[in-house]
Order: C-alpha cells, then structure tokens, then sequence
C-alpha cells in the first residue's frame, strides 16, 4: 500500500523569462472583477509561502506560469501549527522585499530585489534560529 502523506512546508517559487504574467489561474483571475489589479510577476520575482500539500501546491504554479516555473520545497514540517507561525515570522523578515497587492495594498508573498538563493538561506537561517 503506498503510503499517500502530503508533504507539508515552506517553498519558494519563481517564474521563468521576462514576460509579466498574472499570479492566478484563469480560474481565479476570472473571479477579480477589475483585472487591472492582479499582480504580474516575472523572473525577477519570487514567492515565499506555506502549503499543507507541496505536490499540489507546485502543480497549481505550473498550471498558471507552465513549465516555465522554478519551486523548490525549502523546509519540510510535521506540525501544522509550528509551520503556521514559522510563516508568520518569515512574512516580518521579508516585508522589506514584498510587493503590495495593487487592489488593497496588502503584504504579498511576492517579492522583488531579492534572488532565490539568499531567500532560500534566509529561510534557512532562520529555522536554524528557531
């Protein structure tokens, strides 16, 4: 029997190339009634985030940017709760890099002038700490 647990944790993600392309599916984008405030992203982006389910999480970026995307699972939790905060903490560290959603103005997950390798050791450095 094949044992079907879902990786749960921390990733990062970024899109390939230089074309701009909006951070949903065309499922979700199709929902936003002004499609002027979805945020476009590029390969000069990259995206902190958790997820309960990191198979499905890279599927679901691959279904909106193609094969053109590069995620990386970077810490794997056991502890829902401990993933949760863990987060939380990263969302302070990195606000300095993250973009504003351009409906609200709210704190994304994406982020600019920063690359994915010193994302992935701050990330790291921080469980560390932990």
């Amino acid at each position: 029997m094949k044992n079907n647990i879902n990786k749960m944790g921390i990733y990062l993600v970024q899109p390939k190339g230089k074309l701009l392309k909006i951070i949903y599916n065309r499922n979700d984008a199709d929902k936003v009634k002004d499609q002027s405030k979805i945020l476009k992203v590029n390969e000069e982006n990259i995206k902190f985030g958790q997820s309960n389910d990191l198979d499905k999480r890279h599927r679901e970026f691959k279904e909106i940017f193609g094969q053109d995307v590069y995620f990386k699972n970077i810490i794997i939790f056991n502890d829902n709760k401990i993933l949760i905060n863990f987060k939380k903490n990263l969302k302070k560290i990195f606000r300095k890099f993250c973009l504003k959603s351009l409906s609200n103005r709210r704190q994304m997950e994406w982020m600019e002038n920063i690359t994915f390798k010193e994302a992935e050791n701050i990330i790291l450095k921080e469980y560390d700490n932990g």
